[in-house]
Protein backbone atom coordinates (compact mmCIF):
# COMPACT_ATOMS: atom_id res chain seq x y z
CA UNK A 1 0.00 0.00 0.00
CA UNK A 2 1.36 3.60 -0.98
CA UNK A 3 2.00 5.11 2.43
CA UNK A 4 1.00 8.76 0.44
CA UNK A 5 -2.50 7.60 0.30
CA UNK A 6 -2.46 6.21 3.92
CA UNK A 7 -1.20 10.14 5.06
CA UNK A 8 -3.53 11.50 2.47
CA UNK A 9 -6.45 9.30 3.74
CA UNK A 10 -5.62 10.66 7.37
CA UNK A 11 -5.22 14.43 6.17
CA UNK A 12 -8.73 14.31 4.21
CA UNK A 13 -10.53 12.50 7.82
CA UNK A 14 -8.81 15.46 9.91
CA UNK A 15 -10.18 18.06 7.27
CA UNK A 16 -13.31 15.72 7.56
CA UNK A 17 -14.02 16.86 11.29
CA UNK A 18 -12.72 20.05 10.77
CA UNK A 19 -15.48 21.12 8.47
CA UNK A 20 -18.53 19.18 10.37
CA UNK A 21 -17.57 21.24 13.52
CA UNK A 22 -17.57 24.13 11.04
CA UNK A 23 -21.09 23.14 10.32
CA UNK A 24 -22.06 22.83 14.15
CA UNK A 25 -20.70 26.41 14.35
CA UNK A 26 -22.14 28.05 11.29
CA UNK A 27 -25.91 26.16 11.88
CA UNK A 28 -25.59 27.28 16.40
CA UNK A 29 -26.12 22.96 16.67
CA UNK A 30 -27.26 22.87 20.51
CA UNK A 31 -24.28 22.57 22.33
CA UNK A 32 -25.98 20.59 24.88
CA UNK A 33 -26.26 17.56 22.29
CA UNK A 34 -22.66 15.56 23.25
CA UNK A 35 -21.39 14.96 19.83
CA UNK A 36 -21.41 18.65 19.84
CA UNK A 37 -19.88 19.19 23.38
CA UNK A 38 -17.31 16.09 23.04
CA UNK A 39 -16.13 18.11 20.03
CA UNK A 40 -15.82 21.41 20.79
CA UNK A 41 -13.82 19.78 23.19
CA UNK A 42 -11.14 18.42 21.07
CA UNK A 43 -11.46 21.09 18.50
CA UNK A 44 -11.50 24.28 20.12
CA UNK A 45 -7.45 24.02 21.45
CA UNK A 46 -6.28 23.51 18.17
CA UNK A 47 -8.55 26.67 16.97
CA UNK A 48 -8.07 29.27 19.83
CA UNK A 49 -4.55 30.17 18.64
CA UNK A 50 -5.60 31.08 15.20
CA UNK A 51 -8.57 32.97 16.60
CA UNK A 52 -6.74 35.83 17.42
CA UNK A 53 -6.26 36.33 13.74
CA UNK A 54 -8.79 34.93 12.17
CA UNK A 55 -12.27 35.38 14.56
CA UNK A 56 -15.78 34.06 14.22
CA UNK A 57 -17.59 36.55 12.07
CA UNK A 58 -21.53 35.75 11.47
CA UNK A 59 -21.63 32.61 12.79
CA UNK A 60 -18.56 32.06 10.23
CA UNK A 61 -16.06 30.38 12.02
CA UNK A 62 -12.65 31.47 10.14
CA UNK A 63 -10.28 29.45 11.96
CA UNK A 64 -11.63 26.17 11.58
CA UNK A 65 -12.06 27.18 7.67
CA UNK A 66 -8.04 28.13 7.06
CA UNK A 67 -7.61 24.80 8.75
CA UNK A 68 -9.70 23.10 6.42
CA UNK A 69 -8.00 24.73 3.49
CA UNK A 70 -4.40 24.25 5.37
CA UNK A 71 -5.54 20.75 5.62
CA UNK A 72 -7.08 19.57 2.23
CA UNK A 73 -3.61 21.55 0.28
CA UNK A 74 -1.58 19.57 2.44
CA UNK A 75 -3.20 16.57 1.51
CA UNK A 76 -3.01 17.57 -2.11
CA UNK A 77 0.83 17.89 -2.09
CA UNK A 78 1.26 14.34 0.07
CA UNK A 79 -0.89 12.79 -2.70
CA UNK A 80 1.51 14.30 -5.43
CA UNK A 81 4.70 14.39 -4.21
CA UNK A 82 5.54 10.93 -4.47
CA UNK A 83 3.69 10.63 -8.72
CA UNK A 84 5.12 12.34 -11.79
CA UNK A 85 2.55 15.30 -12.31
CA UNK A 86 3.19 18.63 -12.09
CA UNK A 87 1.29 21.37 -10.42
CA UNK A 88 1.66 24.89 -9.35
CA UNK A 89 0.57 26.81 -6.57
CA UNK A 90 -2.55 28.26 -8.59
CA UNK A 91 -3.61 24.32 -9.31
CA UNK A 92 -3.06 23.41 -5.38
CA UNK A 93 -5.15 26.56 -4.59
CA UNK A 94 -7.97 25.58 -7.04
CA UNK A 95 -7.85 21.74 -6.10
CA UNK A 96 -8.14 22.99 -2.71
CA UNK A 97 -11.37 25.32 -2.86
CA UNK A 98 -13.21 22.83 -5.36
CA UNK A 99 -12.50 20.09 -3.16
CA UNK A 100 -13.74 22.26 0.33
CA UNK A 101 -16.90 22.88 -1.87
CA UNK A 102 -17.36 19.25 -2.12
CA UNK A 103 -16.68 18.10 0.60
CA UNK A 104 -18.97 20.58 2.43
CA UNK A 105 -21.50 19.38 -0.28
CA UNK A 106 -21.50 15.96 0.36
CA UNK A 107 -21.60 16.22 4.57
CA UNK A 108 -24.81 18.17 3.99
CA UNK A 109 -25.99 15.80 1.66
CA UNK A 110 -25.42 12.38 3.71
CA UNK A 111 -26.86 14.34 6.68
CA UNK A 112 -29.69 15.23 5.18
CA UNK A 113 -30.20 11.15 3.90
CA UNK A 114 -29.64 9.98 7.66
CA UNK A 115 -32.07 13.01 8.89
CA UNK A 116 -34.77 11.09 6.10
CA UNK A 117 -34.10 7.67 6.91
CA UNK A 118 -33.99 8.55 10.85
CA UNK A 119 -37.69 10.64 10.43
CA UNK A 120 -38.91 7.52 8.55
CA UNK A 121 -37.67 4.49 10.32
CA UNK A 122 -37.55 6.09 14.00
CA UNK A 123 -40.10 9.26 14.28
CA UNK A 124 -39.38 10.79 17.49
CA UNK A 125 -36.69 9.68 18.27
CA UNK A 126 -34.25 11.01 21.20
CA UNK A 127 -30.93 9.65 19.35
CA UNK A 128 -27.98 12.17 19.82
CA UNK A 129 -26.96 11.66 16.18
CA UNK A 130 -30.43 11.92 14.46
CA UNK A 131 -31.09 14.81 16.45
CA UNK A 132 -27.63 16.67 15.56
CA UNK A 133 -28.46 15.59 11.69
CA UNK A 134 -31.98 17.21 12.38
CA UNK A 135 -30.96 20.24 13.58
CA UNK A 136 -27.90 20.87 10.93
CA UNK A 137 -30.49 19.81 8.04
CA UNK A 138 -33.91 21.56 9.51
CA UNK A 139 -31.72 25.10 8.44
CA UNK A 140 -31.42 24.21 4.80
CA UNK A 141 -34.71 22.31 4.41
CA UNK A 142 -36.91 25.62 6.21
CA UNK A 143 -36.63 28.07 3.60
CA UNK A 144 -37.95 25.60 0.99
CA UNK A 145 -41.03 24.14 3.04
CA UNK A 146 -43.30 27.14 3.12
CA UNK A 147 -43.83 25.94 -0.69
CA UNK A 148 -42.89 22.90 -0.67
CA UNK A 149 -45.47 21.15 1.99
CA UNK A 150 -48.46 19.49 0.72
CA UNK A 151 -51.05 17.25 2.37
CA UNK A 152 -48.55 16.64 5.22
CA UNK A 153 -45.59 14.94 2.68
CA UNK A 154 -42.95 17.62 2.80
CA UNK A 155 -40.99 17.46 -0.69
CA UNK A 156 -37.65 20.12 0.52
CA UNK A 157 -35.71 17.57 0.51
CA UNK A 158 -35.87 16.65 -2.85
CA UNK A 159 -35.58 20.38 -3.73
CA UNK A 160 -32.35 20.35 -1.58
CA UNK A 161 -30.88 17.05 -2.68
CA UNK A 162 -30.99 18.63 -6.29
CA UNK A 163 -29.59 21.72 -5.44
CA UNK A 164 -26.39 20.37 -3.82
CA UNK A 165 -26.66 17.68 -6.78
CA UNK A 166 -26.34 20.87 -8.98
CA UNK A 167 -23.89 22.73 -6.96
CA UNK A 168 -21.73 19.47 -7.19
CA UNK A 169 -22.24 19.05 -11.12
CA UNK A 170 -20.83 22.57 -11.38
CA UNK A 171 -17.65 22.32 -9.69
CA UNK A 172 -16.45 18.60 -11.29
CA UNK A 173 -16.83 21.21 -14.45
CA UNK A 174 -14.91 23.56 -13.16
CA UNK A 175 -12.46 21.41 -12.33
CA UNK A 176 -12.12 19.48 -15.42
CA UNK A 177 -12.12 22.84 -17.13
CA UNK A 178 -9.33 23.61 -15.56
CA UNK A 179 -7.86 20.18 -15.66
CA UNK A 180 -6.76 19.47 -11.98
CA UNK A 181 -6.73 16.20 -11.18
CA UNK A 182 -8.68 13.62 -9.96
CA UNK A 183 -6.90 11.96 -6.34
CA UNK A 184 -9.63 9.37 -5.59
Amino acid sequence: MNPNFVIFTLINLISIILSVYFFFRLFEVNFNNVLVSRSYIFIEPFLKPLRVFLPVVYRFDLSCLALIFFFKALAFFTFLSGSELDFTISDCLAWTGISVLLMFSQILRYGLFISIIGSWAFPGSNNQFLSLCNSVTNVLLKPFQKFTVFGGMDFSPIIVFFLLIQIDRILFNLKFSLGLPSLI
